[in-house]
């Protein structure tokens, strides 16, 4: 949506932990604590990283669609978890209210097949410390709240899969993506111009 940023720049270089620069390194070190957590969810100790960024909600950034990030490789029966996000806030996030900075709200048990709807009871948004990182299931549905602070809100994302050599077309395509300069420019479209209007 208007506001957000996925940027992926040189500094964290997909797929390689260790070209990630000096300021980033320890968030990824083997002695992290969240890794043995990481490594249980996804059942082995050779996991790998997929994609790694930094998403962007600038001041006035509005909710985001509620949406998964990856599908269910087996449609027939639930599996265990292939792929795992990792977020970690670069600042300190502010629980929901009108000067919220907007963090992200997970639908708790949405990974589980056929229970992907969006449940309002179901719903929890998480406001740690900066530095703390949050784990969830590739398949949970999730949105990042609107930023109603006045301060941008950047945040570490990596993905982890069990899968060697797997990487999510769809959701980490080049063609997805737009450089920078493109998109400041950009004048809002007629959706966002009626949405706008809509309040």
């Amino acid at each position: 949506g208007r506001g957000r940023f996925a940027l992926t720049p040189p500094f964290l270089p997909q797929r390689d932990e260790r070209g990630f620069s000096t300021k980033f390194e320890a968030l990824v070190a083997d002695d992290a604590d969240w890794k043995p957590v990481l490594k249980a969810v996804l059942g082995t100790d050779d996991v790998e990283l997929i994609a790694s960024g930094v998403f962007l909600a600038m001041p006035g950034a509005e909710t985001q669609a509620y949406h998964t990030d990856g599908v269910h490789l087996d449609l027939r029966r639930h599996a265990k978890p292939h792929a795992v996000n990792v977020f970690v806030p670069l600042v300190d996030l502010t629980p929901p209210s009108p000067r919220s900075n907007g963090p992200t709200e997970f639908c708790l048990g949405s990974q589980i097949l056929g229970k992907d709807a969006w449940v309002k009871d179901k719903c929890e948004a998480f406001a740690p410390k900066a530095g703390t990182a949050i784990l969830f299931d590739y398949r949970v549905g999730h949105r990042g709240l609107a930023n109603k602070s006045d301060a941008p809100r950047p945040t570490l994302y990596l993905t982890y899969t069990n899968k060697p050599g797997w990487t999510d077309k769809s959701n980490f395509s080049k063609a997805r993506f737009q450089k920078l300069g493109d998109l400041v420019d950009a004048k809002p479209s007629r959706a966002e111009r009626a949405a706008a209007r809509r309040g």
